[in-house]
């Protein structure tokens, strides 16, 4: 792993709040790290950085990330999967706190060396296909969380070759799950009734209206909207709409001088203090600290 050019050592720890473990050790060299992350306060961010000839796999399962890969902010939320590739210059840059997370890195296969037991075939061919996937993947994701809980679960074991072929055998699983789900996003219906929603909300996430209002935008019942339009987006409207709100409230913060509280007024938000407990907990830090910290990367200042 490098940030800019300069080596990251790997500290492996092993505490209730995180978790970075070394499946090499425990017989599976494609692992360096696995990884597991219960934010119980928020924390500072790793600066952006790279895993030379590693792919990252990141499972959110509570709360949500903010990740910048590349330049392009993503918004990870439960449920939701993230791939970092061996060249993305990335970060996590919000952890808000009750976020949990299920990551790992494993290594780029090499001509002539053992992956995963593999054929070399059959490596090449899975490490293409990780490789072809989106940053961000919204899709069902149950198989890759429990392909994660069985690699904790064998490593909990004593070594044994029963306990290899486990985390070998998850270790496919999780890797052929990613894959799976990324294809079986394709699959949800009626996203074409659902777009002109979305890119609405995304538009004008301040507008106010119901349930009853979307749902009749998509011509839809309100029980189908809902279970399409969370499938598409990862989200129920109210928090997709709730998550656009913050999102522009970022822009707003750091393009203008607008006071927070009618910042918050216009965004649809009932009051201020309100506004500041949904934004905390979403990127970790109040909408004052926000601006203060892009006024300082933009060598200016707004007032609060």
């Amino acid at each position: 792993m490098c940030a800019k050019g300069r080596k990251l050592a790997v500290t492996y720890i092993d505490t209730p709040e995180r978790r970075a473990l070394d499946l090499a050790e425990a017989g599976l060299h494609e692992v360096p790290v696995l990884g597991f992350s219960r934010y119980r306060h928020a924390v500072t961010p790793v600066g952006t950085h790279r895993h030379a000839g590693c792919l990252e796999i990141g499972l959110c399962q509570r709360g949500a990330l903010t990740l910048l890969n590349n330049g392009q902010e993503h918004r990870i939320m439960p449920g939701d999967l993230y791939l970092n590739k061996p060249s993305d210059i990335h970060c996590i840059s919000a952890s808000p706190k009750g976020t949990i997370v299920y990551w790992l890195l494993i290594r780029e296969p090499q001509r002539g060396q053992p992956f995963l037991r593999l054929k070399s075939r059959e490596a090449q061919d899975i490490w293409s296909r990780l490789n072809r996937l989106p940053c961000h993947v919204i899709a069902k994701t149950d198989a890759v969380k429990q392909a994660f809980a069985h690699l904790f679960k064998y490593h909990e074991q004593p070594a044994s070759p029963y306990r290899t072929v486990g985390l070998n055998t998850a270790c496919v699983s999780l890797l052929m799950g990613v894959i799976d789900a990324s294809s079986h996003k394709a699959t949800i219906t009626h996203s074409r009734l659902i777009d002109h929603v979305v890119e609405s909300l995304r538009e004008k996430p301040e507008r106010k209206v119901s349930l009853d209002d979307l749902a009749r935008e998509a011509g839809m019942s309100p029980s189908l909207f809902i279970s399409r339009f969370k499938q598409l987006t990862g989200l129920p409207p109210y928090h997709f709409q709730l998550a656009c709100r913050l999102e522009k409230a970022k822009r707003l913060l750091a393009e203008t001088d607008m006071p927070i509280t009618q910042l918050a007024l216009d965004l649809g938000f009932c009051a201020s203090q309100h506004f500041s407990g949904h934004f905390k907990r979403a990127f970790g830090l109040t909408p004052s600290a926000w601006r203060k910290r892009a006024a300082a990367r933009r060598g200016g200042g707004f007032r609060s």
